[in-house]
């Protein structure tokens, strides 16, 4: 399909790491860590703009309180916009920030899903412990519960502006995803897992990144040698 041209070079380079690994589960960790290594600055990115956003939210939440009787007024709605956007150009935010790195990773994603779900190479394909073929599924549901949960801490890590009832739908999104891939190949519950842990560690590096730089408009401060 569509995303052939990603995921031929990403079969290849599967093919090519089981050949130095000998193990095709090793492999997906790899490959899988090579991709989050290629998208880092992506996620950087996006995480800078939804701690800008999450700065700014209660001043666009003031800026909606005052036209939330104006739901069905267009002039109001309107007008209401234009402010929104003085605000994010004053500001210096770009709303789409956040959504365009993301956007970027998903055919590179979706790509992955295809090589993982279709390979031909993964069938009977063991990987450690109890998972013996990496494109059956793992009937403990172990790999499951462990990608649930690390989508739970994802989550937890994320900065969010969403209000009360947004975010228990968001928290519902780790049980449907795990009931989207209960079936499918322990091969790409692995990536999933993966993925989602390597997420959390970027995470916490990028948390630790903005503890480290000095707040806006306040100079760091120097420590001076002594004599």
């Amino acid at each position: 399909g569509w995303y052939g041209v990603l995921a031929r070079p990403l079969l290849w380079l599967l093919k090519r790491t089981y050949g130095w690994v000998g193990n095709w589960g090793a492999a997906i960790l790899l490959v899988t860590l090579a991709i989050r290594i290629l998208l880092f600055p992506l996620m950087h990115k996006s995480y800078a703009s939804m701690k800008k956003m999450q700065k700014l939210a209660p001043k666009m939440n003031a800026i909606r309180d005052r036209y939330k009787k104006a739901k069905t007024d267009a002039a109001q709605r309107a007008k209401m916009n234009q402010e929104l956007m003085a605000l994010y150009q004053a500001e210096g935010y770009n709303p789409m920030s956040g959504c365009f790195p993301v956007l970027l990773q998903l055919p590179i994603l979706v790509a992955f899903y295809n090589v993982l779900s279709r390979a031909v190479e993964l069938r009977h394909a063991p990987f450690v412990l109890w998972i013996h073929d990496l494109s059956a599924v793992d009937k403990s549901y172990l790999l499951l519960i462990l990608m649930i949960v690390t989508m739970y801490i994802q989550q937890a890590m994320t900065p969010s502006t969403v209000d009360p009832m947004q975010k228990k739908i968001f928290m519902a999104m780790p049980l449907l995803w795990g009931f989207m891939l209960k079936d499918m190949p322990s091969g790409l519950v692995l990536y999933w897992l993966f993925s989602n842990v390597l997420t959390i560690l970027q995470q916490m590096l990028i948390n630790r990144m903005g503890r480290d730089e000095p707040p806006a408009g306040k100079p760091a401060r120097v420590k001076m040698a002594r004599a």
